[in-house]
């Protein structure tokens, strides 16, 4: 994957910290919205601002493969986090639950609107020194806690403890993460 300079993240509106590399995908997607991005990370992603006010928040040393991070409030990344690819995070139901709201979804888009007063949006956190494997789905309001692993191809749809692994659909605890796998 070819990486642009960072000496042109700033000429693109983008924050990113010292010796960060970005992908030409996610320097493209970065610009159109609000993010802070610490040093040192290697990014792959997409990005997708689906409200102005959206933010999504990168701690330091983060590496994230090819996957997508999707906010209308709030994605928060700690330090030293790896996120392998096709992994989706997003932190919000995209549509209302209730199919005569989602009957105007498409008449709405057509006419370059998108009502959210109905839609479920809660921010997800993924805290420091935690592992997401490949293919893994992160949904709204989930806090995946301090070095926890989230095996490939789970769905997560609730919070993860600090330090434990979980795997399955719907995401499952199958272990306690030893004391000498935790990270000081």
């Amino acid at each position: 994957m070819p990486f642009v300079p960072s000496l042109l993240y700033r000429l693109f509106g983008i924050n990113a910290g010292a010796g960060t590399k970005m992908s030409i995908q996610s320097v493209r997607t970065a610009r159109k919205g609000r993010h802070a991005i610490g040093e040192g990370c290697i990014l792959n992603c997409y990005f997708s601002f689906d409200r102005r006010e959206a933010q999504i928040t990168i701690g330091r040393n983060c590496f994230i493969g090819n996957s997508h991070l999707v906010a209308a409030e709030h994605l928060i990344i700690g330090n030293d986090v790896v996120i392998s690819w096709d992994v989706t995070i997003v932190d919000h139901n995209s549509h209302s639950l209730d199919w005569k709201q989602r009957a105007k979804d498409v008449a709405d888009w057509r006419q370059g609107n998108k009502v959210w007063t109905d839609i479920g949006i809660a921010p997800v956190r993924i805290d420091d020194n935690a592992w997401i494997g490949m293919g893994v789905t992160i949904l709204k309001g989930v806090t995946i806690g301090r070095g926890a692993v989230v095996g490939a191809a789970s769905v997560v749809t609730k919070d993860v403890a600090p330090f434990t692994a979980v795997a399955g659909n719907p995401a499952r605890q199958i272990r306690d993460l030893l004391e000498q796998d935790r990270a000081t």
